[in-house]
């Protein structure tokens, strides 16, 4: 189902990511050989039923009424809109957590390769909505959620998958949602969603519905488990899924929704140098947030100290940054550099390894934090983003 450049984590259902963030960063848009499958259920093909798919869309509202919207009239009907957006999982760098915090966490062991930025083209949800009778007065929209819902197949922990967000973002018309029928320029392909895929700029993949059959307009968020009972960031008190529902942790901390500020270091690479106990490092990666990134800024020595690295990709509100800067490295510092075991040296020389930390500024001012802390589900991570560069002296 996905392609062999992928290294794969499960297969039933499928999940895998891209091996190499060299590779991946290459690309300000996302190859599909690059992009990484999510799924809770097996992979539907409705290619040779596509031309009868419908979406029905209802709700509580009193304007609205009931409508089904066939794929062929989402396409001819409604105005067509492109994108770039990073679709990002919300389980992005969880091995990170677990390496970082030494404790484990529950859920596939992820990476740092779960994103991929995309051009999306599709309907605007915005104007699917108003046919529906929604009222286009923002006051209107306010406590209201769009739930998204595929009944195509049954999933690990649920007979359908869904999910919500709030009416306010769905109506924005710079919210930019979409409901997609194609990802750079091409026909979405049966593990991303095909015929059509909820977009949802800013937000975490998991609510970007794929397979998406029902739309409704509710007073309560999507009654799905993974909007329920997953997708949340529990407390570090949770150790335990018996805890979470014992004390009903579930209810009591909010489900994910917006992207966090995040960075991640894809690569570095030592730079010739003249001085025998410094070095100069390159260093490249990503960063991304729910608004654009303003700057990323490296550090290497523990974070004291931070240096502006260049934005070299950045697209409209939505997608990604690349970036890419240069660091000197005191190699006689006290942070940032550590001495590796003696067994690990040769010729009598010290093999040092110096860390370089990331971190993403977005234009709303948030800040990465350089820390993060555990939760049970390994959701949300958003330490500093970290390459080594390892050296003889």
């Amino acid at each position: 189902m996905g392609a062999a450049e992928l290294r794969v984590l499960s297969k039933d259902p499928y999940n895998a990511e891209p091996p190499s963030l060299v590779e991946l960063t290459k690309h300000a848009i996302t190859p599909l050989r690059l992009a990484y499958a999510r799924n809770h259920s097996d992979i539907k093909d409705l290619n040779s039923g596509s031309g009868e798919y419908t979406i029905k869309v209802d709700g509580e509202l009193d304007e609205m009424e009931e409508i089904r919207i066939t794929f062929k009239d989402l396409q001819d009907s409604f105005p067509r809109k492109e994108v770039v957006a990073a679709l990002v999982c919300a389980g992005n760098r969880r091995a990170k957590m677990a390496e970082r915090t030494g404790q484990k966490v529950q859920g596939i062991n992820w990476s740092e390769g779960t994103i991929s930025n995309v051009s999306w083209t599709g309907a605007p949800l915005r104007h699917v909505l108003i046919r529906a009778g929604v009222p286009e007065d923002s006051e209107s929209h306010k406590g209201l959620h769009v739930c998204f819902a595929s009944n195509v197949a049954p999933c690990e922990q649920d007979s359908w998958y869904g999910g919500s967000i709030p009416l306010e973002k769905a109506m924005s018309e710079s919210g930019d949602v979409l409901l997609a029928y194609e990802m750079n320029g091409e026909p979405l392909t049966p593990d991303h969603g095909f015929p059509l895929r909820v977009v949802v700029p800013g937000y975490g993949g998991m609510r970007w519905v794929k397979w998406v059959d029902q739309i409704t307009i509710s007073r309560k968020e999507s009654t799905n488990f993974y909007q329920q009972q997953d997708y949340r960031v529990l407390p570090t008190c949770v150790t335990n899924k018996d805890v979470a529902d014992s004390q009903d942790w579930w209810s009591r901390v909010p489900a994910m929704q917006q992207l966090g500020c995040n960075s991640v270091v894809a690569n570095t690479k030592r730079l010739p140098s003249v001085c025998p106990d410094e070095m100069t490092v390159e260093v490249s990666g990503y960063a991304y947030s729910h608004c654009p990134i303003s700057r990323v800024e490296i550090s290497a020595d523990g974070g004291e100290t931070w240096k502006e690295t260049k934005i070299t990709y950045q697209e409209g509100q939505w997608s990604w940054a690349l970036w890419e800067g240069e660091i000197d490295v005191d190699l006689d510092g006290e942070r940032g550099v550590e001495v590796l075991p003696a067994e690990q040296c040769k010729n009598g020389r010290r093999k040092l390894k110096a860390t370089v930390l990331s971190r993403a500024i977005d234009s709303a001012g948030n800040v990465q934090d350089t820390e993060c802390l555990w939760n049970l589900r390994g959701v949300g991570y958003c330490g500093a983003g970290e390459g080594t560069v390892t050296v003889e002296v």
